[in-house]
């Protein structure tokens, strides 16, 4: 359990979570302070009757997620999700584009669509939330930087590292999915999340996307995410694309504590990359 008392000042921390189906991954660390991160991973109840009850439970039996941080990150892997260009600027047709792509489905009940608007990649990321999923984020932590979980990925790796014309391919390989971001010289070409289950299935998906686009032997790939997964497709990749590159870990995260070397890469860019709430 994640105690209150883990943390005697949590207004000088930051709190970051990601809510996947089945599992809260929650990561604490104080900027100023080294070696202090705390990383965990909490299943969600599998008997739970929502996916909210679920949060809900797991939020309210660690209370230390409840804490007053200086910032708090919920970041949400829903595949209903789509990078939509600036040159659409008009709010409506945004959203006609989304509904097209994703219909209601009305099994997971009333949506509401959160736009983020990101100039650096100029484009804005448009993803459906369950309302009420959203309103208890609203209700229950102070001013939630709510993003989806490939936005950090892919603000992360624009900074970082210099676009070509034909593009640079990120995949994070993560249970269960491969998120995968294709950055051109301008915007993003692919922001994406596949359902895998064996790290084969992201090689497939990796090689499809790299087709799709263009991307040639000689087009770096650059891979982050689980260690194990990436030790299983290494050697396969190595094959297709001339340079398969481990993700560089980020210094100001490994200072943050050694805890920060099993916590998923979109948490540990996400700091880093988003813009304050």
């Amino acid at each position: 359990m994640l105690d209150k008392d883990m943390i005697k000042e949590p207004r000088m921390w930051q709190l970051v979570m990601e809510a996947s189906p089945h599992t809260l991954s929650v990561m604490a660390f104080s900027p100023i302070e080294h070696h202090t991160l705390i990383s965990e991973e909490i299943p969600l109840a599998n008997t739970a009757t929502s996916p909210l009850k679920g949060f809900q439970e797991a939020v309210y039996d660690n209370p230390l997620l409840l804490a007053d941080f200086r910032q708090t990150t919920i970041l949400l892997p829903t595949p209903r999700a789509m990078l939509v260009p600036d040159i659409l600027t008009d709010t409506s047709r945004r959203e006609q584009a989304f509904r097209e792509a994703f219909p209601p489905s009305g099994a997971d009940g009333p949506e509401e669509i959160l736009a983020e608007e990101l100039p650096a990649l100029g484009a804005t990321m448009l993803t459906a939330i369950n309302r009420e999923f959203l309103g208890f984020l609203r209700r229950t932590f102070n001013n939630p930087r709510i993003s989806h979980t490939l936005t950090p990925l892919a603000l992360y790796f624009k900074a970082k590292h210099p676009t070509r014309p034909h593009g640079k391919m990120i995949a994070n390989l993560r249970q269960g999915r491969c998120d995968i971001v294709i950055l051109g010289d301008k915007a993003p070409m692919v922001m994406n999340s596949y359902p895998v289950r064996d790290p084969m299935d992201s090689v497939y998906y990796i090689m499809a996307c790299r087709e799709a686009f263009g991307l040639s032997a000689t087009d770096e790939l650059i891979l982050a995410g689980d260690n194990a997964s990436r030790g299983a497709v290494t050697p396969v990749l190595r094959r297709f694309i001339r340079y398969v590159m481990p993700a560089i870990f980020p210094s100001t995260m490994f200072r943050a504590g050694r805890a920060a070397l099993r916590t998923p890469f979109e948490m540990i860019v996400a700091p880093l990359a988003l813009p304050s709430s």
